[in-house]
């Protein structure tokens, strides 16, 4: 039996409803699956910066080193 997850929101805007219930029909789906596609797209792309900053980090670690003291200094 899997869970479901609900979401109540308030989004502000009548602008969001009626462009979900457009894209739905021009997709034939359901506004559901159009925001799930949504909210894919969008932490995928935040997830991947995540993990680039990240790797980016890492690869700045050899840079810190006490040697950077002596060229400094020069």
């Amino acid at each position: 039996m899997s869970k479901s997850a609900r979401l109540a929101t308030d989004l502000g805007d009548p602008k969001w409803i009626r462009l979900l219930k457009m894209e739905a029909s021009a997709q034939g789906s359901s506004m559901k699956d159009v925001l799930i596609a949504a909210l894919d797209v969008y932490f995928a792309e935040k997830l991947e910066t995540n993990a680039l900053a990240k790797a980016a980090e890492a690869s700045f670690e050899d840079w810190n080193n006490a040697l950077d003291a002596e060229y400094d200094r020069l």
